[in-house]
């Protein structure tokens, strides 16, 4: 098989991308098919400033609340909330939002993770509590316990007539998420994806959350219209150790046949990385982002010990590596990852995204034990897609945050 040097590679790509992307223009935010739409941002690193794109994820969240109508369901869950302005926030227009559609006699469910202060009054005096205290229509309001941490970034929508919706995030509900990091979220059309998620949400409603859930819902397969093959949702904390999001990770990464890329914003999974560079010597292109705020020395660090281990030549057989590329520290120009704060938010992992049976990876679950495979793991899941349009919306995202 061919391999090209990175920069030949980068090359390459950076002019095969546009011709990739179906039905878009090259570099755009929104990627869409029939039943699905992948869009992403392009922080800049100033919430005064604003770029096209820049808020393409929190948009496409209000226009699916702003489109519900009496009688529709809504249901959304997020692990921190904030941002107060209208132009560059998200709690702000989010509940204003909300508070519209709750007026409309549209029903709502939100999942707040505990350290969320649902009394915090934003505009207008608009905040979770107040919402879940109307007198017309109230908002159903779930807190999460401390432990284990609901890290979702999710939301339903029920339109009727079997027209349900998913959004799947990388960024939580708030401002920086859009300014400050590279965040990507997809929204999917499947009634029977949308019924493990509502059975998800349906246990948070009731106080189930971690090993408390019932867990029928783990592993729900579901076909998009225009996918090739079966896909698959799996919701954490996992009870049984040989069953979890990581082991069906590692057997993808160890069925890839030509290339993997990964996003991580916090990876420490020794089998995983183990796994890559198994791929590595197998003459696999590997290629990853891992945000330079996790590879420190410091005590938050959690990717140091991955991103050593990557670096280690005695683990290759070859001159083929893992390669780690920097992120752009924003949208609008050279400069790169300096040490920006969870620049990198994204979670998600590509197999083989070029070719015509790739999958993608991709949820809130970072490749950490609480994320993929603890029994006492956080709350959140991981969507496993064989969709070759999909995946070329995240490598077109890829592309724009690194220049590959």
């Amino acid at each position: 098989m061919l391999r090209l040097p990175p920069f030949a590679l980068r090359r390459t790509l950076a002019l095969l991308c546009p011709l990739l992307c179906a039905a878009s223009l090259a570099l755009a935010q929104t990627v869409s098919g029939p039943d699905w739409l992948v869009c992403y941002n392009l922080p800049t690193q100033d919430a005064r400033g604003h770029m096209e794109g820049e808020f393409a994820i929190r948009d496409c969240l209000l226009r699916r609340i702003n489109q519900l109508t009496p009688g529709d369901r809504a249901a959304l869950a997020t692990f921190t909330l904030s941002g107060d302005s209208f132009k560059s926030g998200m709690a702000t227009p989010l509940l204003w939002a909300l508070s519209r559609a709750l007026d409309r006699d549209v029903h709502i469910h939100f999942v707040a993770y505990r350290y969320i202060d649902h009394t915090r009054e934003f505009f207008n005096g608009l905040s979770l509590s107040n919402l879940a205290h109307r007198t017309h229509n109230p908002m159903t309001l779930s807190v999460s316990p401390r432990k284990p941490l609901m890290h979702h970034k999710i939301a339903l929508f029920d339109y009727g007539n079997r027209d349900q919706w998913i959004f799947v995030g990388s960024g939580n509900f708030t401002g920086a998420a859009n300014t400050r990091q590279w965040n990507i979220a997809l929204l999917l059309r499947n009634p029977t994806l949308y019924k493990a998620y509502a059975a998800e949400m349906a246990e948070f409603r009731a106080g189930r959350f971690g090993k408390a859930k019932h867990r029928d819902h783990d592993r729900t397969g579901f076909r998009l219209p225009d996918s090739w093959g079966n896909s698959w949702v799996r919701f954490s904390p996992f009870p049984d150790r040989h069953d979890t999001a990581e082991t069906d990770i590692r057997a993808l990464l160890d069925a890839a046949e030509e290339e993997i890329v990964f996003a991580m914003h916090h990876f420490n999974r020794p089998p995983l990385r183990r796994a890559l560079v198994n791929a590595a010597n197998r003459g696999l292109r590997v290629v990853g982002v891992i945000p330079e705020s996790d590879r420190g020395t410091n005590r938050f660090a959690v990717s140091t010990a991955t991103v050593r281990y990557f670096a280690k030549t005695n683990l290759y057989t070859s001159t083929n590596r893992v390669h780690l590329l920097p992120a752009r520290a924003s949208a609008i120009g050279t400069d790169w990852d300096a040490g920006q704060l969870d620049l990198v938010h994204l979670k998600y992992a590509l197999i083989d995204p070029a070719s015509p049976r790739p999958i993608v990876i991709h949820g809130a679950s970072n490749w950490t034990a609480s994320g993929l495979c603890s029994p006492v793991g956080n709350d959140e899941s991981i969507l496993f897609l064989r969709h070759a349009g999909i995946a070329r919306a995240f490598l077109e995202q890829f592309q724009r945050m690194t220049a590959f």
